[in-house]
């Protein structure tokens, strides 16, 4: 597939419209600031942040069953639109309160509808052979936000506070919402016999039980490293995120080609294996330039990882599926991300961070293990979509 074919002008707005929606939704990494100031426990940071996956667990099977039936644009535009507002109402928040996880837990589902939408309409504007290529380059609308969201939160509290943050990260959605407002709906495939009513083949489940640990292993990066920061009196979280994010975008410019050259599940392997020596790593950051090369070599891994693995699991779906295969793959990551948030905060409170992080090390090396004995190379025999 020739470059023109992924940045095709529909390919593009979407994209920016992308990096709009998780303008907003990156903003909230720093979040686990604002519950600590408010005289939350790092039990109930994780709380909190995991609330996000609760109602977005019950929107991926929601997404899942209806997108390829109604198309992705109606669940596009509730997305930008709901997490634009519930974003906005966390600004006349000013204790932890329910009303807290209740707000999160929206953000959980419009979250749901929204990056599951946007990543289905991107695998199908473009062409099998090259779909880790396009979602790696997709994905680069996200990973920028994880560095450039906290970092300009980081400098817009400077002179305002939390609720001039939610309000401006609100914004940007908004301006997602009109991006995208008028972008075409994809031919949909209809669905075969076999594919109709069908499960999922055993080895996308598989797959989508190493895709729920390596969720585990990011959430709890993404969660407890800026309190971690904090703690250990590391310097500005923002040179985590501006480290890993630099990283993973560097490396998903070249990882995806890769792969659909030599095969995913070439890459997809060193890549799990790096992101558990990554957070393993972690554990032992003791100063600012350790705690960069942290970032960085986290922010390979993901690289590596993500689009890989979504690439793998998009084969894998039948005529009429990539709708429904694209949100159990995003909803199992990011219940893996909820977890991170429930299981492991107790663990920082009672053993801390570090000894946290080497529990979540285990979980990346645990979906090695799974990955490398219940997989094998997928063919491409169709355009799902």
């Amino acid at each position: 597939m020739q470059s023109s074919i992924i940045l095709s002008g529909r390919f593009l707005r979407l994209t920016v419209a992308n990096f709009c929606f998780f303008m907003t939704f990156a903003s909230f990494f720093l979040l686990p600031l604002h519950v600590r100031a408010l005289g939350g426990s790092e039990q109930t940071v994780g709380f909190v942040m995991g609330s996000l996956g609760v109602l977005s667990l019950a929107g991926v099977f929601v997404v899942g069953l209806l997108i390829d039936r109604v198309g992705c644009r109606v669940f596009l535009r509730t997305g930008l639109a709901g997490m634009s507002l519930v974003s906005l109402a966390f600004a006349f928040v000013d204790e932890v309160t329910p009303w807290m996880f209740v707000l999160r837990g929206l953000q959980g589902l419009f979250f749901a509808c929204g990056f599951n939408s946007a990543s289905t309409l991107a695998a199908a504007y473009t062409p099998p052979e090259r779909r880790a290529t396009a979602l790696g380059f997709f994905g680069v609308s996200t990973l920028t936000t994880h560095a450039l969201a906290p970092t300009l939160g980081e400098q817009l509290l400077r002179w305002t506070d939390f609720h001039g943050l939610f309000a401006i990260a609100s914004a940007f959605s908004m301006i997602g919402l009109a991006l995208a407002w008028t972008l075409p709906e994809p031919p949909r495939q209809h669905a075969t016999a076999d594919s109709a009513g069908a499960g999922l083949p055993r080895e996308l489940m598989v797959s989508l039980g190493a895709t729920l640990l390596c969720g585990i292993a990011f959430g709890s990066v993404m969660t407890f490293v800026p309190t971690f920061a904090q703690d250990a009196q590391l310097g500005p979280v923002s040179v985590f995120f501006l480290s890993y994010t630099s990283m993973a975008i560097t490396t998903r410019l070249w990882a995806g080609r890769l792969a659909d050259d030599f095969g995913l599940r070439r890459m997809i392997l060193p890549g799990m294996a790096l992101l558990s020596l990554a957070i393993f790593g972690l554990s032992e950051v003791t100063s600012l330039s350790t705690f960069l090369a942290a970032g960085l070599s986290f922010g390979l891994a993901q690289g590596i990882t993500y689009p890989t693995m979504n690439a793998f699991s998009v084969d894998l779906a039948g005529p009429g599926q990539l709708g429904r295969v694209q949100a159990f793959y995003n909803g199992t990551f990011n219940v893996g991300v909820t977890a991170a948030g429930f299981v492991l905060g107790p663990v920082v409170n009672a053993f801390g961070h570090r000894t946290m992080f080497e529990l979540a090390s285990g979980a990346a090396l645990l979906a090695f293990v799974l990955f490398l004995f219940g997989t094998r190379e997928p063919a491409i025999a169709h355009e799902a979509g």
